[in-house]
């Protein structure tokens, strides 16, 4: 979201790889994702972003909630791609974050962490007991 220092980033997304590569492939269209952002969005009374995407040689999908965009990554980046539920959740937990407390907490931290599982939960990705479990023994923690 922006340059400030964001220790928990790796951690987070290395614990996003430790799901298998099937989940961070495109397997979802765009008009997909952005029921899905509209729906997370609604469900936290915050304004919905714009979404559009872009060819895997620009990178990994973002949020930008300043500019009220999200993209996601269309093709394939270093063998993922951005179109699927656990990103398009991903993105749209930074959104909401970032509307809910602006600049007060960190992209990938507790925060973040708690609203991304809430969103996986609600979209059915996995059981909240699966997901937690997996999060605490990667070291994560949430509130």
């Amino acid at each position: 979201m922006d340059n400030a220092p964001d220790p928990h980033k790796e951690s987070v997304y290395r614990w996003e790889a430790s799901w298998g590569h099937s989940w961070n492939n495109n397997h979802i269209t765009l008009r997909s994702c952005r029921m899905l952002v509209a729906l997370a969005c609604d469900t936290y009374k915050v304004p919905r972003p714009k979404i559009k995407r872009h060819l895997a040689a620009k990178g990994f999908s973002w949020s930008a909630p300043r500019r009220g965009e999200i993209s996601f990554q269309a093709g394939e980046h270093r063998g993922y791609g951005g179109m699927n539920v656990p990103t398009t959740m991903h993105e749209a937990a930074h959104h909401i974050v970032w509307h809910l407390h602006g600049e007060r907490v960190q992209d990938h931290g507790r925060t973040f962490l708690g609203i991304f599982l809430d969103l996986l939960t609600r979209a059915k990705v996995a059981p909240r007991i699966a997901l937690e479990a997996t999060a605490r023994a990667a070291g994560l923690k949430w509130k």
